[in-house]
């Protein structure tokens, strides 16, 4: 779900692979192309160490409102606690309050990835977002976990995390493999890369800023009716609020926290927030490179800053996260699921994510913060499987 930088290509064909090691010699002056690789070579890494500090903070803060813990995303499909309602309301409220300042501060940048984003909806249709958000959607309540979520739940030890996260490549493969065939098996819709404010024609501030209100509103109604510390259970009440060290944040206040990384996103990589891709890429090195060439789909998340820098977010988003369960006292405590439904929700939820284009992250609060109907339709997908499977299991004894 991760926005490939515009740029990606330009570098791709100015860089010069086999010199990157290479001893230059002192008693010559640098060329103009050494000097051009110089500056590539400078701005990879700079992508990389910015797509690192940006994935530690967001497992940092994933990890401290508690979220990440299957039993609180399955007890949200039940309506039985609202600590992860509350964490998405207000980070979509704090990305789109990001969106809104990139407009007046850098707009031309933040252009860059609203018209690279809509590129990528002008291929899908109605039925294949939809879909793809229903079945992301059944996953999330089967694993207790998202996409992104699973690097969360790895570094803070939750048990079979591990097969969640290998059901999530094998969805990724899957995917890849019959992705021409499900391409061409479907046409697009021009609604899906059409947005809010286009629908409605009205300026997009205007719609963000009352979808702000909206979602402000909704945190406080369900703060007021359902405190956050009547849902959640402290393990060590002792523990300082709001601190490195805390066992848990407000929900409300990690939530802001967490949709503002996506203004640092957007202005410092020119890439919107997400990490199903991140599947795409490490399923494609399971693929032997000559045989790639069958796979074009998977061919293109094999090489590239882009690729590289995602993988650079989703290792330190397992990082970050075991920093703050280790800092909270917490690490390896939180409830589990059966393996079973480990694999197998982490099998859907990111071959849904795949077909969607975007998980929760990706399309749940990037692409609904873009305000493109196709992400709005995606998102409302997966918490309607989600929320219909989870009643279902309810009052059925589903689950092993």
């Amino acid at each position: 779900m991760s926005i490939v930088n515009t740029d990606e290509n330009l570098e791709l064909k100015k860089r010069n692979i086999s010199g990157v090691n290479e001893e230059p010699n002192k008693t010559e002056p640098k060329s103009s192309e050494s000097k051009a690789n110089e500056t590539i070579n400078n701005n990879d890494l700079y992508t990389l160490i910015i797509s690192g500090l940006i994935g530690f903070a967001f497992g940092f803060i994933l990890e401290k409102c508690k979220v990440y813990e299957p039993k609180f995303i399955r007890q949200q499909m039940i309506f039985n606690k609202f600590l992860m309602m509350k964490m998405f309301f207000s980070a979509l409220a704090a990305s789109m309050l990001g969106i809104l300042i990139l407009n007046f501060i850098a707009k031309e940048r933040y252009m860059k990835v609203f018209e690279s984003y809509r590129d990528m909806l002008k291929s899908k249709s109605l039925l294949v977002v939809s879909s793809g958000g229903l079945i992301l959607g059944l996953g999330m309540t089967i694993a207790g976990s998202c996409p992104g979520m699973m690097y969360v739940q790895m570094g803070a030890g939750v048990n079979y995390s591990y097969l969640t996260f290998f059901g999530g490549i094998c969805g990724a493969l899957l995917h890849g493999l019959l992705n021409s065939y499900l391409t061409k098996s479907s046409q697009a819709d021009p609604i899906v890369s059409c947005t809010l404010f286009d629908l409605l024609k009205m300026e997009h501030k205007t719609v963000r800023i009352s979808l702000i209100g909206l979602l402000s509103l909704g945190v406080l109604l369900m703060e007021y009716f359902v405190p956050w510390k009547s849902d959640y259970q402290f393990r060590d009440n002792s523990r300082a609020f709001f601190s490195l060290t805390s066992e848990v944040w407000q929900p409300i206040i990690a939530g802001f926290c967490l949709g503002s990384l996506q203004f640092f996103s957007l202005l410092l990589l020119t890439k919107s927030l997400g990490s199903s891709s991140s599947f795409s890429t490490l399923a494609s090195y399971f693929i032997r490179s000559d045989k790639l060439e069958q796979f074009p789909y998977l061919k293109k998340f094999k090489n590239g800053i882009s690729n590289l820098g995602t993988i650079c977010f989703v290792i330190s988003v397992m990082f970050g996260s075991l920093i703050s369960s280790l800092l909270g006292g917490v690490f390896a405590q939180a409830n589990h699921v059966h393996p079973f439904n480990a694999y197998l929700g982490g099998f859907l939820l990111v071959f849904g994510a795949r077909i969607a284009g975007g998980c929760n992250t990706g399309h749940g609060i990037s692409g609904t913060s873009h305000l493109f109907i196709g992400s709005i339709v995606a998102m409302i997908s997966m918490f309607v499987s989600g929320i219909l499977l989870g009643l279902f299991a309810y009052t059925n004894d589903f689950f092993m």
